[in-house]
Formats: structure tokens, C-alpha cells, sequence
């Protein structure tokens, strides 16, 4: 067994995980280059107590002979090598031949061990390579990156000291060492090379360099075989072993510098479906697969990721790649321009790789391809990411209307950039492009979902900035446009702003109608995320009716459902804090949501209508007025502090209980819902009927019935009955 002289850190689950594996016959620790396998197989295989033979194979090309040598085995007469190996294995008991560095040889060590682990029953056989050897009953093991917080700190601690003694991990530079760490994926050998850099440069100067870190981590230990003395070398020995096919796909997904999934990959390879070239990579540890939400994305090591970039710069990949991403970008928005919003899978798809869409923005620009230049600035304005908001900068839709274009997508791009305006309170912005877009759609007068899409917006903004008599003739307009549009988003989109522009002028019961009816269709199209803005107009109508448990409830639903677009949640929060307030509920609550959400539209530039402003001020006003000075104090820091999405679970920790002289008394929607229950109707028969979710028909009879004292569903009925008798 080999005797490292350095200090073995970490991998105690991956330890324990190994010992568990005594009745597996083969077992592989397969991982990218540099992830420690080596090392892992010798601290799990020098604390048996049986017979174990190591075979190192990196330098090897008969793989039999390797073997023969390090079992110790002796010729036979009239007998193979083979036979000899199988001889001395068979001598003893629990036998485990550990085969070190198989990638470069598998076919031919996947032979010799099916082979052996047939004719020897007792044998255990260990396997380390950057891919599994595909025999039946192998157990694949992945070595991956070190926890990073402890052990791959502890590894750069460790390595560091042994070359400069003084060096220590304190508070001025653990944040630094646990960046470096982090951006080079945890893995032991990268984390290896860059502590010996600490004799010269600090962890801070580390971190700077490390986007040069192929030149940056190189100097390994004279003894370390030649492919782990550089960071570069190490990567490229699992680079050379690949196909052309394998080579030339590392190469052009390593330009994308961002996940990817399926369809992106066979886009930028150029294949109809790249699921086996990607097979093929994830299994020689080139890629790693990310599962979240039931959707699969696939990425590279980072270092991995900028070695293959140099062969992509090299081969002259990168336009290419630019000019792919592109195609697939506008093959998924050109189709979509003439509808009133795109759809929700095309929506969904962009988000998820919203990433690519900077550098289709630049190609196009570089190139001065403006058509399509335009084509991914509407791409952005339709995307968000989890820690922005949905819609493109004002520079880059303002620059993109400055170029020549078909008038189809000026149009588009002019009403994208109201919108725009339109949540930053730029009115009199808003109108305009909104005149812009509305003048090119009359002039086509051939697309009724982008002309009711410019009706739209310009009523909102005429409601804000001109006469609001002409605001409710284009919203009627908008609706006859849609009337016959089997496009329910589209109506339930123009309904909920005609009836929240409705509201803002003090229309609440004409609002009522129309945003029940938009959220009864928004609830038909399946996609409970788009019945956040809907449900908190319907919030916002209940505040105006004083109706403050029924708002507490649809702002709570809001915040529940738009959990997969957080940035567009701050409304909800300061809708439940008005909530709140008005039933007297929980003001510290209320206040610490309040500085929430404002922290995030000063942040975006997010400014609330003059109507909803007015609401969020008297309510803050209200919390200052019910609370001391030092709770006070304490309720806005903590809104401060949060995070959006603190924000939200705090907001949805628990239901608060009003603090009302007449509790046990229902709101008039629970009295509804108890009435319908009563009929034997079941919540979803009730949601259906009301409009509701399901959910939020069971919590309205929970609080019915909690209010009332009633144990089940049964006696809530019965109380329901008496009242309508």
C-alpha cells in the first residue's frame, strides 16, 4: 500500500459509506480529476485487516501483468498469468485488490475483473477512475467536492501551513479561503495547489487570480505523478481520453459558462438529441447533473469549464456557439410575438436558462444583427432569475428601439418598454411607448393579441396621466379585441388590470366582477404561479371593502403560490401587512413586511401607484402610533435585514389571530363557504364555484369551524344550516 506523507482531511460520511460496502464485490470511485479518489481508496483500504493488494495502473498498458506483479503472484506451468493471479488470490480468505487510475485502460480492466470476480468467489475488487466500468453488479461510488465549510477549509489550512508555518485561518481571511474553496468546486487537488500559493499571495490575491487559475495552480509536489502537478494537466488527461465527438462537445458547451439542459446542448452540438453524448461525459465525471424541481440541468466544473473554453478559443468554437445559442433563442420568441403575453412553457424554458440570453444579446449586437438583436431583448424583458426581477435594463430596450427594425418587433419592444416605465411609475414614459406600439398595431391591423396588448397598457397609463374616461373606452376596446380568444391568460391578464386600474380610481364593485372572472380563468389555465398578480388585486379589492380576514387570505394564497417568481412578491407582502393592520392582528408583523418589500423597490426602483402608496403609508403610520418606540425600532430592522424570501416565510410562518372584542363571529366568504359545505358540496366543488383554490377552501373551514368551536365538518354544516333556515 502506498504511504502518503501529507495529512489525509476529511470525507468521514464518504469513510463511513465505504465501510458499509464489505458485501459489494466491486466497488468503484468514480469522479473528475483531482477529486482525492487515490487518496480516498488508500484510507479506506489501509484500515483492513485482510489481504489487500494495490495496483497502480496510471502508467500501465498491461493491465494482467500489473496485477500479476502486485498480488506477488508466481508462474504456473502450462498456465497463463491469469491463471497465476487467480492462484495467489485464491490462497486467502477476504481478498481485496484495489486497482488504482483505470480510465485510461477500462475495456481492458473491465475484462480481467469480470473475469476474476468470477473464478475468485471471495474476491472484493476496488476500483478508482474518472468513469465506471459498466459491470453487473458494480457499485459506482462518486467522490466529489469536500464539504466546503470545514473540510475543504481544513484541507487549505492544512496544505498552507505546510509550506509557510505562520499562516493560520482567522476571521481577517476565512471568508476569503472559503471563497477560494467554493469557486474551485472543492476539489482537494485545485484546493491543494492554490494553498501552496500562500508563501507569495495572500487567500485575497488568491481569489483574484483564480479566473486564471490554469496558470495559477501549477507546482505540485515533485512526487506527485506528472498529470496532478498541474491543475491544467490533471484536466487534460481526462480531456485527451475522450472522443472527437466527446472532445468537440466539452469544447462549445464550455462556451455557454451557465447550466444547460437537453434541448440547449443538442442546439449548441448540433445533434438531434444529445442525451448520449452527455451520458457519455457525466459518466467520465466531465459534467455534473443538478435535479431541482423535477427539472434536469447540467453543468461543468469550473475549472473544467475554462480548460475546455481555451480548446474551444483554439478550434474556434466560440462564434459557432454564439451563433447556435442565438438561433435557439429567437426559434422560441419569434413565434410568440403576436400574442398578447407569451406562453407559460416558453416563458418557463427561458427562464430556466436565462442565462444564455447575455451572450445572445452581445453576439447579435457584435454583429449588428439588429432584427435579432431584438428578438433577445424581448427574450430578457419576458425572463427573471430567482435573485432579479422579471424584465430587461432600460439600456438594453431603449438601445435595441434606437436600431432599425420590422415594424412587428419595434412594436413589441415599445410596449415591452412601457411595462417597464410602468412599474417604475414613469407614466408619462408609458404613454408614450404605448402610443408607439398602438400606432404601428393600427397600421397593421392584423394581430389583435399585441393590438389588445398596447390597448392595455396605454389605459393604464391614460387612467394615471390623461383622462380616465378614455382609459376604460381602451380597456373596452382590449376586451372586444379578446372576447372570442380561446387565449384565457391573455383575458384573465386584461381583466385583472382593468379591474386594479378600476380600483385605484374608486370603482371597487366594478373592479369585483371582473378580477373574479380573471381569477376564475387564470385558475382553468393550470399554472398556480400565474395567479399571483390576480389574487392580489382581488386582495387589494377586499382591503377597499374593509374585509380584512378575506385579504388576509387571498394575500397569504398570493405569497404561497408565487413562490417560483419571489421578485414579484413585495406587493403581496405589503398587501398582508394592510391585512393584518386592518384586523389588528399582529402590527410588528406588519411592519417588519412593510420594510421588507420597500427594501426591495428602492433597490429596483419599484414605485407603488399613488393609491396603493397612500394605503402603505397610513398603515405604517398606524403601526407607529399601536407600537412602543423600542419594538418599533426593532420590527423595522428586522425587515431590513430579511431577504425577500425571509420575508416571505416569515410572512407565512403561521396564521395570525385578530385581536378582535367580537371573535367567534366569521367573515362573510367563511359564512359562504360554510353555507356551501352545508349543501355537501366538496372544497373542490366550492373553489370551483367561488373561484378559489381548494387550499384555500380548507382553511377557510378551519377557521370557521375554530372561530365557532366546532370540532368537524359535520357540525359546521349543521351550524351553516340554521343560519339559512
Amino acid at each position: 500500500m502506498p504511504t502518503p506523507l501529507d495529512s489525509f482531511v476529511g470525507r468521514r460520511e464518504e469513510l463511513a459509506a465505504l465501510a458499509r460496502t464489505e458485501a459489494d464485490r466491486l466497488v468503484s470511485l468514480v469522479g473528475p480529476g483531482g477529486a482525492g479518489k487515490t487518496r480516498l481508496a488508500i484510507q479506506h483500504a489501509s484500515k483492513r485487516a485482510d489481504q489487500t493488494w494495490w495496483t497502480p495502473l496510471a502508467s500501465a498498458s498491461d493491465v494482467v501483468q500489473a496485477i500479476f506483479v502486485a498480488v506477488g503472484a508466481h508462474p504456473l506451468p502450462n498456465g497463463s498469468a491469469r491463471d497465476a493471479v487467480v492462484a495467489e488470490v485464491e490462497q486467502h480468505r477476504r481478498p481485496l485488490l484495489v486497482l488504482d487510475n483505470c480510465e485510461h485502460v477500462l475495456g481492458a480492466v473491465a475484462g480481467v475483473v469480470a473475469e476474476l470476480l468470477a473464478r475468485c468467489p471471495r474476491l472484493r475488487v476496488l476500483v478508482t477512475s474518472r468513469e465506471p466500468l459498466r459491470l453487473a453488479g458494480e457499485q459506482v461510488f462518486s467522490v466529489g467536492e469536500l464539504e466546503l465549510e470545514h473540510d475543504a477549509v481544513a484541507l487549505f489550512r492544512d496544505r498552507a501551513a505546510s509550506v509557510d508555518r505562520s499562516f493560520e485561518v482567522d476571521a481577517s481571511n476565512v471568508a476569503d479561503v472559503l471563497a477560494v474553496c467554493r469557486s474551485l468546486d472543492g476539489m482537494p487537488l485545485a484546493i491543494e495547489l492554490a494553498a501552496r500559493r500562500i508563501p507569495v499571495l495572500s487567500p485575497a490575491d488568491i481569489l483574484a487570480r483564480l479566473g486564471d487559475r490554469l496558470a495559477l495552480l501549477t507546482g505540485g509536489p515533485r512526487t506527485s505523478e506528472d498529470r496532478h502537478r498541474t491543475l491544467r494537466t490533471a484536466i487534460g488527461w481526462s480531456y485527451d481520453l475522450l472522443s472527437p465527438e466527446e472532445q468537440e462537445a466539452s469544447r462549445r458547451l464550455a462556451v455557454l459558462g451557465v447550466p444547460f439542459d437537453l434541448d440547449v446542448a443538442a442546439a449548441v452540438c448540433g445533434v438531434p438529441d444529445a442525451l448520449e453524448l452527455l451520458t457519455g461525459l457525466e459518466q467520465k465525471s466531465l459534467l455534473v447533473v443538478d435535479r431541482v424541481g423535477g427539472h434536469t440541468t447540467f453543468r461543468q466544473l469550473e475549472s473544467v469549464r475554462l480548460y475546455c473554453r481555451e480548446r474551444a478559443v483554439a478550434h474556434g468554437d466560440v462564434s459557432l456557439v454564439a451563433d447556435r445559442v442565438v438561433e435557439w433563442v429567437c426559434s422560441l420568441v419569434e413565434p410568440e410575438i403576436s400574442s398578447f403575453a407569451p406562453s407559460p412553457p416558453v416563458v418557463l424554458l427561458l427562464d430556466r436558462n436565462v442565462g444564455l440570453l447575455d451572450l445572445a444579446a452581445s453576439r447579435t449586437a457584435s454583429t449588428g444583427d439588429w432584427s435579432r438583436h431584438a428578438l433577445t431583448a424581448v427574450a430578457t424583458a419576458w425572463t427573471s432569475t430567482p435573485r432579479g426581477p422579471r424584465g430587461a435594463p432600460t439600456e438594453l430596450l431603449h438601445q435595441a428601439l434606437s436600431r432599425p427594425l420590422p415594424q412587428a418587433y419595434r412594436s413589441v419592444l415599445a410596449v415591452l418598454a412601457a411595462m417597464h416605465h410602468r412599474v417604475r411609475g414613469g407614466w408619462h414614459v408609458t404613454r408614450r411607448f404605448a402610443e408607439e406600439s398602438l400606432a404601428i398595431e393600427r397600421a397593421d391591423a392584423c394581430r389583435p393579441g399585441t393590438t389588445a396588448r398596447a390597448l392595455e397598457v396605454l389605459a393604464s397609463a391614460e387612467a394615471h396621466t390623461g383622462d380616465p374616461s378614455r382609459a376604460w373606452e381602451l380597456f373596452d376596446e382590449a376586451s372586444v379585441l379578446l372576447r372570442d380568444s380561446d387565449d384565457k391568460l391573455a383575458r384573465a391578464i386584461l381583466l385583472n388590470s382593468y379591474g386594479w386600474t378600476l380600483l385605484q380610481h374608486g370603482f371597487a364593485d366594478r373592479a369585483a366582477p371582473l378580477v373574479r372572472d380573471a381569477l376564475t380563468l387564470t385558475r382553468l389555465i393550470g399554472l398556480p404561479h400565474m395567479l399571483n398578480p390576480v389574487l392580489h388585486t382581488a386582495g387589494a379589492i377586499a382591503l377597499a371593502r374593509k374585509d380584512f380576514p378575506e385579504a388576509v387570505e387571498l394575500f397569504r394564497e398570493s405569497l404561497e403560490v408565487g413562490a417560483e417568481h419571489p421578485m414579484d412578491q413585495f406587493y403581496d407582502l405589503e398587501g398582508l401587512a394592510l391585512g393584518l393592520v386592518g384586523v389588528g392582528a399582529d402590527d410588528e408583523r406588519a411592519l417588519s413586511l412593510l420594510t421588507s418589500a420597500n427594501v426591495v423597490r428602492t433597490r429596483y426602483d419599484f414605485r407603488a401607484e399613488p393609491y396603493w402608496q397612500a394605503l402603505v403609508d397610513d398603515a405604517r403610520a398606524v403601526c407607529r402610533d399601536r407600537i412602543s418606540a423600542t419594538r418599533l425600532r426593532a420590527a423595522e430592522s428586522t425587515g431590513e435585514r430579511m431577504s425577500l424570501a425571509q420575508a416571505i416565510s416569515y410572512a407565512l410562518t403561521e396564521q395570525p389571530h385578530a385581536e378582535d372584542p367580537a371573535d367567534g363571529v366569521i367573515s362573510a366568504r367563511e359564512l359562504h363557504v360554510a353555507t356551501l359545505v352545508a349543501e355537501g358540496l366538496t372544497n373542490r366543488q366550492i373553489g370551483q364555484r367561488l373561484g378559489i383554490s381548494p387550499h384555500t377552501v380548507a382553511r377557510h373551514v378551519t377557521h370557521a369551524r375554530s372561530k365557532l368551536g366546532l370540532r368537524s365538518r359535520a357540525q359546521l354544516a349543521v351550524w351553516a344550516g340554521r343560519q339559512t333556515s
